[in-house]
């Protein structure tokens, strides 16, 4: 444990002494793992399935703000939408005007939200985002979950549905329009997995705040229980083809992932709590203090014994004899 105290001061101490240049690295290589999902997704562009293009529009990321990387995400699915079809790539844009609305009123600062949901859905671990963002969040943060769920869902369902599409006429657009529009709203999987994360946000955030021992850990797994409960439930009744296993081995590993980052967020020792209690003209205070485990960072000391003769320096292992001389 203390081995992973001092790994943790030494991560902190690195990243405050090169924060310059990491951040802008970790939006690159973010923004690149985003863009070759997408692409490996959907992929019907083929101009923009070019390793120069991603390159570029990662590079031009890392260098801007963390909405951008929103924006140039939701760009390239509009992109490859309409080179399979003007009418999927004209709802799409109207629901992602319309997601990009509520997203910037209430939740402008979760950029990693919306961006990190898809890919962890890919991924078989979709608890990792909604459980985190409950630890580290807000409530408003179950907008940039669910913005994440409804891009996720969107890529899924076009990406199921591109061979009825391809056999529907161009000049039946109002027909295109309708099962696009049909298949999304009916979508009983997205209905459900947006109510599972947002109920787990939610849970989260206010278990956490409780003022008991180990609240986070409660937090975590209560919301992993509430979400799996959701997500099964929703199954039952809609017949959604939810795999039970892998809806159980994904928040198995979730909890496991959110675990490294309450270690590094929030790690404190209840073993030494303390209750201070104090007044002012107006009022009494009970304070409960919960002391953060810290270490402190080995410092290296280098020792150098040295021996004068002559004015020269003689190695450590060298000793000083005189030698007599018989007459």
């Amino acid at each position: 444990m203390t081995n992973l105290l001092v790994m943790k001061e030494c991560l902190k101490s690195i990243y405050g002494k090169y924060e310059v240049y990491i951040t802008p690295l970790g939006k690159f290589f973010l923004s690149l793992i985003t863009f070759i999902l997408i692409n490996g997704k959907l992929g019907y562009m083929t101009k923009i399935n070019s390793l120069a293009v991603v390159l570029i529009a990662a590079l031009l990321c890392s260098f801007l703000p963390m909405n951008f990387m929103v924006v140039m995400a939701a760009l390239f699915i509009l992109l490859h939408l309409y080179a399979l079809s003007l009418e999927c790539a004209v709802v799409a844009l109207a629901i992602f005007l319309i997601m990009f609305l509520l997203y910037f009123r209430f939740a402008p600062r979760d950029t990693v939200a919306v961006l990190l949901t898809p890919l962890c859905c890919m991924l078989k671990v979709p608890f990792v985002v909604p459980l985190s963002m409950g630890l580290v969040g807000t409530p408003s943060s179950a907008v940039s979950v669910g913005c994440g769920v409804m891009i996720y869902s969107i890529m899924q369902y076009i990406s199921e549905s591109v061979t009825t599409l391809n056999t529907m006429d161009a000049e039946n657009a109002v027909q295109k329009y309708r099962y696009v529009v049909d298949g999304l709203l009916n979508n009983k999987t997205m209905l459900i997995t947006l109510v599972a994360f947002a109920a787990v946000v939610l849970v989260v955030y206010f278990v956490r705040r409780l003022r008991v021992d180990h609240a986070w850990t409660i937090a975590m797994v209560a919301g992993a229980l509430v979400g799996v409960i959701i997500l099964l439930t929703g199954d039952l009744k809609y017949d959604t083809n939810i795999s039970i296993i892998q809806t159980l081995v994904g928040a198995v590993i979730s909890l496991a992932i959110v675990k490294v980052l309450e270690f590094f967020v929030f790690n404190v020792d209840y073993s030494r709590t303390e209750y201070v209690q104090f007044e002012d003209d107006e009022y009494y205070y009970y304070v409960k203090a919960v002391p953060k485990i810290t270490v402190a960072k080995p410092a290296k000391t280098v020792k150098q014994i040295t021996s004068k003769r002559r004015g020269s320096t003689l190695p450590p292992h060298a000793v000083n004899t005189t030698v007599k001389r018989k007459k």
